[in-house]
């Protein structure tokens, strides 16, 4: 865990090791504000409740992405994998749709082969033997599923988001939000 920066002093109680500021309630503002510059602390306030709105924004998106990918590779380990199967009991072609665009599938005849061409993005696309191409599938997948898991910081980000909000709210004059934390309907 790291120190706090000078610029977020009183507001943050550490940083992790993911460099998430990991904010504090303050229930006395006047004695957080002490003898600075209250438009400096409130700023401060400000630029950290920004930088967890993009640390939210930037994790549902990796999540998204992360989420739209696994089908994605399960459905390409699982063909593959018919194919090794088909290929060692010369159990003849095998037939089925692939996605075209989001509307449209087409029929595709997969003859017995013992190479794979993966895409791997990138204008990139490489030929494998079958069997690796399944390990190779059967990693990534594990690295995302992994990674899903991994995103453990997400919940500590929220919160972090409420307590700076409210926090922020809280050091406003209590004429202009009720003085309960949140603003007035």
């Amino acid at each position: 865990m790291g120190t706090p920066s000078v610029a977020y002093d009183g507001l943050v109680t550490y940083v992790d090791n993911r460099k998430v500021p990991a904010a504090k309630y303050v229930a006395d503002i006047e004695k957080l504000v002490g003898d600075r510059d209250p438009a400096v602390v409130t700023e401060s306030g400000k630029e950290l409740l920004a930088k967890y709105r993009f640390l939210e924004k930037s994790m549902v998106t990796k999540l998204t992405a992360l989420h739209n990918k696994v089908p994605e590779l399960k459905d390409a380990l699982t063909i593959i994998e018919q194919i090794e199967k088909r290929g060692s009991d010369d159990g003849g072609d095998i037939y089925t749709y692939f996605k075209v665009s989001d509307t449209l599938y087409s029929e595709a005849r997969i003859s017995s082969t013992k190479t794979i061409f993966l895409w791997l993005g990138a204008n990139t696309m490489v030929e494998y033997p079958v069997d690796e191409a399944i390990a190779l599938l059967k990693d990534q997948l594990n690295v995302a599923l992994e990674s899903i898991e991994d995103i453990v910081c997400f919940p500590l980000i929220c919160d972090q988001f409420s307590l700076e909000k409210g926090s922020i709210l809280d050091s406003q004059p209590n004429n202009q939000h009720g003085g309960d934390g949140c603003p007035s309907a």
